[in-house]
């Protein structure tokens, strides 16, 4: 029996670790989420032709990583900002007869130091690593939340995708597409005409789902969409 309980912890801890491949988990009194990366990469650099360049910056950028551990802790760190602070966002709908692109700009409302938040357990599982980071909820953080949850707001989800050949940095052109289709959900549930713009701020909740199939990333997001401002065509 001695012998066994090393063991038992060890299990224990894996599925503490890999468990919940979905939303990230409420205590009464903190949030918890995960962020992963490959420990290595085995279609990386000059596995695919070149193809077009990103004509924005990544919604998040593993590039400021200097290893896998780093860029994990990055992609947690960034999905704990959207729980906490959440996003705001513009957009507005491309049109053939004016000839306008479709554009949707996003960022994080804040940022959390790094400082306060330590990793509450990691491992590596089929080549990938995985951290789990916990914050503690303020009163000021539940005040902010409060207005998404409060105010008669539906939680939505959607999903987007990204090809493949991007690599593991293509599931930020997944998730940001992933947020952009949030917006277009929320805004079909609270709009009656099509706008010209938007304005808003999103809430995530939990950890985006990510899979990966017919060459593409896909990723499911769920969270509250809050309409600030809206141009319309009437």
């Amino acid at each position: 029996m001695r012998r066994s309980l090393p063991i038992c912890i060890y299990i224990a801890f894996l599925l503490f670790v890999f468990a919940g491949q979905g939303a990230a988990q409420y205590a009464d009194e903190s949030i918890m989420v995960y962020g992963e990366y490959p420990v290595k990469q085995e279609l990386g650099k000059g596995a695919f032709p070149d193809r077009e360049q990103p004509k924005s910056e990544p919604l998040i950028d593993y590039a400021l990583g200097s290893g896998f551990e780093d860029r994990a802790l990055i992609e947690a760190l960034h999905f704990l900002n959207a729980n906490v602070y959440g996003y705001s966002f513009i957009y507005k709908p491309g049109s053939r007869l004016l000839e306008t692109d479709e554009l949707f700009n996003i960022e994080l409302r804040g940022r959390l130091n790094r400082d306060w938040v330590q990793p509450v357990a990691d491992g590596v599982q089929n080549n990938v690593y995985r951290v789990k980071i916990e914050l503690p909820i303020t009163p000021s953080m539940r005040r902010w939340t409060a207005a998404f949850t409060t105010n008669q707001l539906r939680l939505v989800n959607a999903e987007g995708t990204s090809d493949f050949y991007t690599g593991w940095e293509g599931r930020s052109d997944a998730y940001q597409e992933a947020l952009r289709n949030l917006v277009l959900v929320s805004a079909r549930k609270q709009l009656s005409s099509k706008p010209l713009r938007i304005e808003g701020d999103i809430l995530l909740i939990g950890n985006p789902t990510f899979s990966v199939g017919a060459g593409r990333h896909y990723c499911r997001v769920e969270g509250y969409v809050k309409i600030l401002d809206v141009v319309t065509y009437d």
